[in-house]
């Protein structure tokens, strides 16, 4: 029962330090690590040679700014078991496409290529539509024919469902190249003050509708994942009540079980220390086994829980921090040692009188 106690104790504390980790790593990871442009610059598509003349107007006005014109839509992807929505991009060119995105999977980190025919989905996407690399899915673009296309790689993600492909094979798709409708912008110079000035440059400019900015999508997602928090403190919380009173009533029952035993050994002159030395021993030794055991119990746990309550469009991270085991088994030790401290009391007042006359 101890075994199982330290391994719930340990398994819930895990669990919780993975949520933080899982939960606060979203947005690093989307803004820092896969998507590396600053902002999006969202243009009327139906004006000739707007997006070029604002291109070079752009380059003219801010040469550090470098630029990436692309196709955005919002459409409907179908696969034989599913529908989901999700948004289809399309860069003009893809010569400097590391430069905006970083397109890798998740279990090995290798990056991939940005396919020139075929398909490239974000992960959540995939396992929504429960396809996999080398099955094909619709594209319901609209009042446009419906389409088909391969998936030839499945790329990290955490927020929104993505489909990317290349505009030639948009091209081979519906017959023509798309009108590009979007702006990614990259600069050195992440300041508020270039970022007010830069967007209001480009609203003074005919056919731009909006001018968004990373960082503002940087605070949305800190802000809206951050009160996940208190998910963590909860389960935080009951890790501890779990230790504290499993452990309590288990130390309780094992001295009251022993009596006789420790009696003797007072008896024969040893001091209360070298008594609750002697106990302590045994429970710390099952302490460090029911940690090893919640260690692995807490891994697959916390895969469970957050599987669970993953929203629609966020994928939350699926690996826990090495320094969170180890704070794991610490602060789980911890419990054990002040619940140990606790019972020191009770070895203490074993009356050696009464304890080895009571008959069993």
């Amino acid at each position: 029962m101890t075994l199982f106690g330290v391994a719930g104790c340990m398994g819930l504390v895990l669990v919780g330090f993975g949520l933080h980790d899982s939960i606060m790593v979203v947005g690093d990871k989307q803004f820092s690590e896969l998507t590396h442009y600053q902002a999006v610059v969202s243009i009327n598509s139906g004006e000739n040679g707007l997006m070029e003349k604002l291109t070079q107007t752009l380059a003219e006005k801010e040469p550090d700014v470098v630029s990436l014109a692309t196709y955005e839509k919002n459409v409907e992807l179908q696969s034989d078991s599913a529908i989901q929505n999700a948004v289809l991009e399309v860069p003009q060119v893809t010569d400097n496409i590391a430069r905006f995105f970083t397109y890798r999977i998740r279990e090995t980190q290798e990056t991939l290529e940005y396919p020139s025919s075929g398909a490239l989905i974000s992960e959540k996407t995939a396992a929504q539509l429960n396809v996999k690399v080398g099955d094909s899915i619709q594209i319901k673009n609209g009042d446009i024919e419906t389409v088909s296309v391969q998936i030839v790689g499945i790329y990290e993600n955490y927020i929104g469902h993505y489909l990317f492909i290349s505009s030639q094979t948009y091209q081979n798709l519906y017959g023509s190249l798309p009108e590009f409708n979007e702006l990614l912008l990259c600069y050195p110079d992440n300041s508020e003050e270039f970022e007010n000035k830069l967007g209001n440059y480009l609203l003074q400019k005919n056919g731009v509708q909006a001018v968004n900015f990373v960082s503002g999508m940087v605070e949305w997602a800190d802000d809206t994942l951050s009160s996940l928090d208190s998910i963590v403190y909860i389960v935080l919380a009951s890790a501890a009540l779990l230790a504290f009173v499993v452990l309590y009533n288990l130390n309780s029952i094992n001295i009251a079980e022993r009596q006789r035993e420790l009696a003797t050994l007072k008896v024969l002159g040893f001091y209360d220390t070298e008594v609750a030395a002697y106990v302590y021993k045994e429970n710390f030794l099952l302490t460090g086994i029911g940690i090893c055991f919640g260690i692995v119990a807490g891994i697959f746990l916390h895969q469970y829980v957050i599987e669970s309550i993953e929203v629609d469009i966020i994928m939350f991270g699926r690996a826990i921090s090495p320094i969170s085991f180890i704070l794991g088994a610490l602060l789980t030790f911890t419990f054990a040692v002040i619940i140990n401290l606790a019972m020191y009391g009770s070895l203490k007042k074993i009356d050696m009188i009464k304890s080895l006359k009571s008959v069993e």
